[in-house]
């Protein structure tokens, strides 16, 4: 049996080079000027289910590609977004990352305040240095800073340490609502919408 399927695909495949060696033929044959022999070739180029050989001379071989839109979506320029999405936060919860960061330390990895708040998300140093995720250098790299921020955020669900809710409603517990409407500020102006 195993013996008449290949004898059955060697035969199929003895009359695809046959068509396309006829193919070439014909290609040949239609550019010179003997109209017989046109009239033949446009015989094979039907039978293969070809254009045929008028066709082939009124249609272009190479085409253009067709202008469709990519389904990719822009790759946001903004450092910070790729840093925060790289790190797990998404949709609504990188857009609160991203406004948290710029409300906290304007984008700076490094910073440090007056009141011991380290890096990107500023920790503070009384409140969290008996953690075991706290470390002084570490957490003034942006990596490290986003990790531990979407680890203590439960991936972006509850902003509490920075006094907002899971629903990004000021808390009101610590901070004011200046400190709010400046968050707000920048969620507002978040750059990859």
């Amino acid at each position: 049996m195993l013996e008449t399927v290949a004898a059955a695909g060697r035969k199929q495949m003895t009359k695809i080079k046959l068509i396309g060696w006829m193919i070439v033929v014909a290609l040949i044959l239609t550019t010179s000027s003997n109209t017989a022999t046109a009239a033949l070739s446009e015989q094979v180029y039907a039978k293969s289910n070809a254009p045929t050989a008028t066709e082939a001379l009124e249609k272009p071989i190479v085409t253009k590609k067709a202008n469709t839109k990519s389904n990719k979506k822009k790759q946001c320029k903004s450092w910070l977004v790729r840093e925060l999405r790289e790190t797990g936060f998404r949709g609504k919860n990188l857009m609160e990352a991203w406004a948290i960061v710029m409300r906290e330390s304007g984008g700076r990895e490094d910073a440090i305040s007056a009141t011991n708040d380290y890096g990107m998300f500023q920790f503070n140093r009384a409140a969290w240095s008996g953690q075991d995720w706290w470390d002084s250098k570490m957490l003034l790299t942006r990596e490290y800073n986003a990790k531990v921020a979407y680890r203590i955020s439960r991936g972006g669900k509850t902003w509490y340490p920075w006094d907002i809710d899971g629903q990004g409603r000021h808390k009101g517990a610590y901070t004011s609502k200046a400190t709010y409407k400046t968050y707000l500020k920048w969620y507002n102006k978040y750059p990859c919408k």
